[in-house]
Formats: C-alpha cells, sequence, structure tokens
C-alpha cells in the first residue's frame, strides 16, 4: 500500500512518507489509529459500527495515559467513578459521526495529497530520525496489531474529517467587542474598603423553648439521622499479616546483619578544607611556607580564595570525586595541613577541622528489626501460596470464618458507616486498606461473591454480614446536638442582619469608617482586586460581590467561617485595550478555539440525532470490567 502510494504521488514528499507516518500513532492515538476487526459491536451511529475491541484499545491507552500522570495505577473503579469509559466511547462517536458525515457529503483525499499532508505535518518526525527507517515502522505496526494498509485507511479517514472540521470552524474568528469584553473580565481592577462581623457581634441569642427545638428539629431532621452501617467481616492475608518474625533462628539474623552491614552503618563524616593548585609543584611550594611558619588561611587568601570557597562541608570518603585526596582527608589527623597531594588535575592541600565518628548499630540493637525484614521477605511467598488456597475455599462455599479458622488468620468484624466510624463516631482503625475495602463493601449486597481488594503486597477479602438502614434518631438522643445547630443557625440570621442593616446605612449615605468605628469595627482596605484574586476575609462569593456594581456598590456577604463582610467598591480601573497587543491576540486565540469546539459539539450533537445512535450497555460493562493491557 505504502509502495503504491509512492508511485502515485509525483513530488519529493511522498518519498519521505513513510518515515513521517510513524509519529501518528502518538499524534491520533489508538482510537484513530486502530481499528480492529471482528467481534462484539459496542456502539452504532447511523451505519456505522464501532467495535469492543477498538473501544478496549482506546480505554486502555486512557487508563494508562491517567495512571502515569498520577504516579500509580489506576483501577476501573476509579475510573469508573471519573466518568472514563463514557468519555472515551464519546470520543469514538464522535470521530464516527464526523466520517459519516464527510462520507455523505462525498469528501476524500487523493493519495498525493495525503502523501504532502503527512509530509508536512511537523509532528509526525520521529524524535532524532531524519529519514524513513524501515524497520522502525515496521516494528511499530507489528507490536500494535495493524498493517500498512490498515495504517493509511484510518489516516485517510482522520484527513476526511479534519477537511469537514477545517470548513465547520477552520475561518472562525471572534468579534473584536467580544475580545475587548473579555479582556475587560480579567484585566479589570477593584479596590474596596470592608469591615470583618465575628459572631461576636451578633448579640444575645435567646434561650430556645421547647416548641421552637422541636419546630426546628422537625424541618431538619435528615441532619441527625443515623447513617446506614453495614456489618462487615475482614479477613487480611498480607506480608505484615504473614510474616512471623519468631521463625527466624538468632544465626540467620547474624548472617543477615552482616550482609547488609551498611544499612546499620552511619559512615564517618569530616569538615574538609580544599586547597586546589594547577600544578603538583605549586602544592609543594605552598607547602613549604606553611612549614616555615605561614598558616593556611594565608596561603588561602594568597590565592584569592576565601573561606568558603575551599570549605567542603561534613561529608563522608564516598563524596569525594578523588581518590588520592579521600585518602589522604580521611587519613590525615584534625587540625593538621596534609602533605602535598598529587591529585588528578593537579595539586592540593587538605585540611580537616572537625571529625565526626563511623556509628554502627550492634547487633543486639537491631536483631528484632532484621528478623521481621527477613519474616517479610518470606511471607511474600506465603502470601501467593495462601491466596491460592483461600480461593480455593471459598469456591468450595467455606465462610471467611471458617477460612480464618482454618488458616489460623484474624478475622476482623466490625459495624462502620461508609467513611469508617463506628456507632460511636470514633474511626475503626483495624480495618486494613479501609477506602478500599468500605467502597466495595457499601457497593455490594448481603450474599454477593466479591473479589478480594488489594493491599500493597497482599490481599483483603470482606463479607457483607449486615446492613441496618439509614434512621431517624429522636430528639431526645440529639438534644444537645439540636440546641447547638438551631444556637449557631440563630447566630449567623442575626449576624447576618447586622450586616445588612449596616449596609443599608452606607448606602444610604452615612460614613462608613464613622459607622463601623461607632460598631466597634476598623475599617480594612484591599487594593487591585481582579476576579482571579485570593481575598483574605472573604471568598469567592465576597469576591463576585465586589464586580457586582459601579464605584461606590455597597454589599454584605459571607466571609470566612461564621463571619460576614460588608464593604464597599472606592476605585474602578479598567486597562485600555489594545487590539494588536500580545495579550489581545491570546485571547483571541483562546476564544476562537472556545467557539469551535462548542459549535463543532453542536454539529456532532445534531448530527448523530439525525443519524440514529445506540450503544449496547452488557457489551460495554463487559468491555470495562477487561480491559486488555
Amino acid at each position: 500500500m505504502l509502495d503504491a502510494l509512492r508511485r502515485g504521488a509525483t513530488t519529493w514528499v511522498a518519498k519521505i512518507l513513510l518515515g513521517l507516518l510513524i509519529a501518528s500513532f502518538a499524534v491520533w492515538g489508538v482510537a484513530d489509529v486502530f481499528r480492529l476487526g471482528g467481534g462484539a459491536v459496542i456502539a452504532e451511529v447511523g451505519d456505522t459500527e464501532i467495535e469492543a475491541t477498538a473501544f478496549q484499545r482506546a480505554y486502555t491507552r486512557q487508563l494508562q495515559a491517567m495512571s502515569r500522570q498520577m504516579g500509580q495505577p489506576v483501577d476501573r473503579d476509579f475510573a469508573v467513578a471519573l466518568g472514563l469509559p463514557q468519555q472515551v466511547l464519546g470520543q469514538l462517536m464522535s470521530d464516527a459521526t464526523l466520517t459519516a458525515a464527510a462520507r455523505d457529503m462525498g469528501l476524500g483525499v487523493s493519495d498525493e495529497a495525503l502523501a504532502r499532508e503527512i509530509a508536512d505535518d511537523p509532528n509526525l518526525r520521529p524524535p532524532g530520525a531524519g529519514s524513513f527507517d524501515r524497520g522502525y515502522f515496521t516494528r511499530l505496526l507489528r507490536e500494535n496489531g495493524m498493517t500498512e494498509a490498515d495504517y493509511i485507511a484510518d489516516r485517510r479517514l482522520f484527513s476526511i474529517r479534519s477537511q469537514l472540521t477545517e470548513a465547520l470552524i477552520g475561518g472562525l474568528t471572534p468579534p473584536p467587542a467580544y475580545v475587548e469584553l473579555f479582556d475587560r473580565y480579567r484585566s479589570e481592577t477593584r479596590s474596596i474598603e470592608y469591615v470583618v462581623l465575628e459572631t461576636g457581634a451578633a448579640g444575645a441569642v435567646p434561650v430556645p423553648t421547647e416548641s421552637d427545638l422541636t419546630t426546628w428539629f422537625e424541618a431538619n431532621k435528615g441532619d441527625f439521622q443515623a447513617p446506614e452501617y453495614r456489618d462487615v467481616s475482614v479477613l487480611a492475608v498480607t506480608p505484615e499479616t504473614m510474616a512471623d518474625p519468631t521463625t527466624v533462628d538468632d544465626a540467620a539474623a547474624r548472617a543477615e546483619y552482616d550482609r547488609t552491614i551498611a544499612a546499620f552503618t552511619t559512615p564517618e563524616r569530616r569538615r574538609v578544607r580544599q586547597v586546589l593548585f594547577p600544578t603538583a609543584e605549586e602544592a609543594r611550594a605552598a607547602a613549604e611556607r606553611i612549614a616555615n611558619g605561614v598558616s593556611l588561611d594565608a596561603v588561602i587568601a594568597d590565592r584569592g580564595l576565601s573561606l568558603d570557597d575551599v570549605d567542603l562541608g561534613m561529608i563522608t570518603r564516598e563524596e569525594i570525586v578523588d581518590p588520592a585526596i579521600a585518602d589522604v582527608a580521611f587519613s590525615v589527623e584534625a587540625g593538621v595541613v596534609s602533605e602535598p597531594i598529587e591529585a588528578r588535575f593537579g595539586g592540593a592541600l587538605i585540611e580537616v577541622t572537625e571529625i565526626e565518628a563511623e556509628i554502627r548499630k550492634p547487633f543486639e540493637e537491631v536483631k528484632d528489626e532484621v528478623k521481621r525484614t527477613m519474616a517479610a521477605r518470606d511471607a511474600d511467598r506465603l502470601v501467593a501460596d495462601t491466596y491460592d488456597e483461600i480461593e480455593d475455599a471459598r469456591a468450595g462455599g467455606a465462610t471467611l470464618a471458617e477460612i480464618a479458622q482454618r488458616f489460623s488468620l484474624p478475622l476482623i468484624t466490625v459495624k462502620t458507616d461508609v467513611t469508617g466510624l463506628d456507632t460511636r463516631g470514633d474511626v475503626i482503625a483495624s480495618i486494613p486498606q479501609s477506602a478500599d475495602v468500605l467502597r466495595a463493601a457499601f457497593s455490594s449486597e448481603e450474599g454477593d461473591e466479591t473479589d478480594p481488594v488489594r493491599a500493597g503486597g497482599g490481599f483483603v477479602w470482606f463479607s457483607l454480614d449486615g446492613v441496618t438502614p439509614a434512621q431517624d434518631r429522636p430528639m431526645s438522643e440529639v438534644r444537645a446536638d439540636v440546641v447547638a445547630a438551631w444556637t449557631a443557625e440563630q447566630v449567623s440570621d442575626q449576624l447576618a442582619d447586622k450586616a445588612e442593616e449596616l449596609a443599608e446605612a452606607v448606602r444610604r449615605g452615612g460614613d462608613f469608617a464613622a459607622l463601623a468605628a461607632t460598631a466597634g469595627m476598623e475599617i480594612r482596605t484591599a487594593a487591585d482586586l481582579t476576579r482571579a484574586s485570593q481575598a483574605a476575609d472573604f471568598g469567592p462569593v465576597g469576591l463576585e460581590a465586589v464586580f457586582e456594581g459601579p464605584s461606590g456598590h455597597v454589599a454584605a456577604v459571607d466571609g470566612h467561617g461564621e463571619t460576614q463582610v460588608v464593604l464597599k467598591v472606592t476605585d474602578v480601573t479598567v486597562p485600555p485595550f489594545f487590539p494588536e497587543a500580545a495579550d489581545s491576540t491570546q485571547i483571541a486565540g483562546q476564544l476562537r478555539g472556545q467557539i469551535g469546539e462548542s459549535l463543532l459539539t453542536q454539529y456532532i450533537d445534531e448530527t448523530q440525532k439525525a443519524l440514529g445512535t445506540s450503544i449496547n450497555q452488557q457489551v460495554l460493562q463487559t468491555a470495562i470490567g477487561t480491559p486488555t493491557l
């Protein structure tokens, strides 16, 4: 196929086509390049089918990319919670929609144009490769299970979709007025003066009557519900639970200690002053001066160096690059200037001013630690063996309690809410890998056969033994909490009323500073606030209020915590707008992209309505559950 393309094009561009095709694997990704034949259909757009294998490959690629970004493997449940399967399938369906629409319009691309398009794309040049490498290209195709013909066909579809996309949004230019408004929104600054009303300014709160509490509790009963609790039995098989240090005798531990002695040794460190000379002869001359009574400090000064220039600090032998200098530095006595040293690049003199002796922990001090480490290492093998045996026992119908007894493993039984708190509200610390176990336990039903949860180098099995539904508590049980919540609400309401009273007085022309002083509050100021500023005394809601009106605008808003803030806009500054400025050009580019994306999304949505779409949820769930890694 590639040879045919090469013959069909007459320009030099076609001759380098092979070398430029390779990088498109990275540019378009698996979703565009790999279209595997055979197998179940996961979705349809009009007459275009999307196969489950194509989805699986694209989904796996996204999982791997997300794992790299997060620095740790992303499991299926987390990916599903983020909606990753729907995002991947949505992109595949969007591509299929554009392809179908382009074909209906009769769009196409010639071999020569396709070759030129690929060759002119700077993203398609492999790093460091200036020409086509047949071996690299063939290997890349083989590793990803596709042929040259498949590659060319898929790149052709991408080109056709690009023609349609370019026709739809390629010439978009945001109106200058829109760019100016956006620039003003971003760059406008405001200055304010404001006061912060603490909860003490709310005044006295009346003692609630029984009727007050009852009425309020009935309206807010849901806030005091007892959460759903689940009875969960947990069995953990990890290196920690399987490790038995008592099986390691002292002789074996001593041998391991001797083998890993460096781990229990803090090496000797010395503070070294090193004076380097261009030649060994110059070093010998300096040594003679010192022998005749000249101080090393004077020699250092004569060389135009400061004391900091020659101080290597407290270092170990391994930190000195030159072996000759290292040998002398760790053999000379403190306070004695060394004999001249023939170093790698000339000569040197050394003086040691401080010594920290090597510290080696004795065997008896670390014996237990060594045994634990050895036992944990042996436990890795035991974990694998025990996993197989437990799974066999479960397959035979054994309960976790029976399995725990058979293998002499501790069985943890808890009553927990979804956050890992017991019925007293205390954290249950005994659940290993608690976040994952709780998530799985609260996603299960009684009687479900659940998979073990991975826990570091081991596994955690659990069984759901019972469910206590969430239920309302009587007020007598939560009376103290009800009184506290009612009182807090009264304080909040009264404080908000005080803030609004002050704001209204300022709006009527009152002197803000005088009114604040009368109320025992201090005027504060904030200058040059933008809509992206982080205000110290109020959050996003308060910042939004700063930009709600003109200069002189007054507002009362919620502050941080339980506070209220009354603010007044004292200055509004709108920088001049220059359409040709770099910032304006950048804004125009951003808006162009946003408008284009919005229009393209609308086009795809309407086209899908016209063509008709369907998703096979059963195939989707199967594909999600078994990604091809």
